[in-house]
């Protein structure tokens, strides 16, 4: 692959190299963001301490961003900075490599979400006629899915009124409204993790067979039409954490999207280019242009 060329007849340009490592800047800001709240959560649900065998199910967010950023990494070195003749030998064994701790990480990373959703879903409905009557049985309230706080007798009226769900065994409180979006936002995690590992499924046979020479224009366009419909999926799962979630969720959301545009525009690149030099090839060796 080169590092230049068009997209769509737009010549690249110092500019649109400026805007996409801002992309990728902005999504190390966000990761930092994740770690932060991923830490502040698992001081609620894990009031003992996180054990090893519970790591990934404190910390999904923090591992699902930090191991999609290294990924993210792997897959621009590979579409866009180096060259066809240097992917091979060590630079290939040592790309493939640390995307395949990657692909581990992010795996474990759903299950994380999975977990999380589980202890959301686990939650029980309980008798209380407003938050302050349960200060003293409850140490904290999920104010929505990643965020909690101390429950007290200076913040139990800012809790909204019933009915009221608990888990008791993490003793946290939750009123009716954050615990039905905590439900939907649990399952759009779920949803949108699972379907971010299809989308790099999808891409991963792309970069494979571009390297082998084997990425034919009919299963190129093939696999576009699965990534559209896997890029919507995500697009929704953006729209309802704009509704229902804050605006960090969606944010994220979107700039994940668009740093993957960016890495899609490369591999179009970096196909066409193949595609060009076999085509100038074949008529150079034919005689006839």
């Amino acid at each position: 692959m080169a590092l230049s060329g068009s997209y769509f007849g737009v010549k690249t340009s110092t500019l649109y190299q400026l805007i996409k490592y801002s992309i990728y800047a902005i999504i190390l800001y966000n990761v930092l963001y994740f770690i932060m709240e991923d830490y502040a959560a698992a001081a609620h649900r894990f009031r003992d301490g996180v054990a090893l065998r519970d790591f990934y199910d404190a910390f999904p967010q923090a591992i699902d961003s930090i191991s999609w950023f290294v990924l993210l990494l792997m897959l621009e070195l590979e579409t866009w900075i180096i060259e066809d003749e240097q992917h091979k030998g060590l630079v290939r064994w040592s790309v493939n490599a640390v995307a395949g701790i990657c692909y581990f990480f992010i795996v474990l990373a759903f299950l994380g979400y999975w977990q999380k959703l589980m202890f959301i879903l686990g939650f029980g409905p309980v008798d209380f006629q407003n938050a302050c009557d349960a200060v003293g049985s409850y140490l904290s309230y999920m104010k929505e899915i990643d965020e909690y706080a101390p429950l007290t007798a200076q913040t139990c009226g800012s809790v909204s009124g019933g009915p009221f769900y608990s888990s008791a065994d993490q003793s946290i409180l939750s009123a009716a409204k954050p615990h039905s979006e905590g439900i939907l936002l649990g399952y759009t995690e779920v949803v949108n993790a699972g379907t971010w590992i299809l989308v790099v499924m999808v891409l991963w046979v792309d970069v494979f067979l571009q390297l082998r020479g084997e990425l034919t224009e009919r299963f190129y366009r093939m696999n576009a039409y699965v990534k559209i419909c896997l890029y919507l999926i995500l697009v929704t799962a953006a729209i309802i954490w704009g509704i229902y979630g804050n605006f960090m969720d969606f944010w994220d959301a979107f700039i994940w999207i668009a740093a993957f545009f960016f890495i899609e525009l490369n591999l179009l690149q970096w196909h066409e280019e193949t595609e060009g030099s076999s085509l100038h090839e074949g008529g150079t060796a034919g005689g006839t242009p």
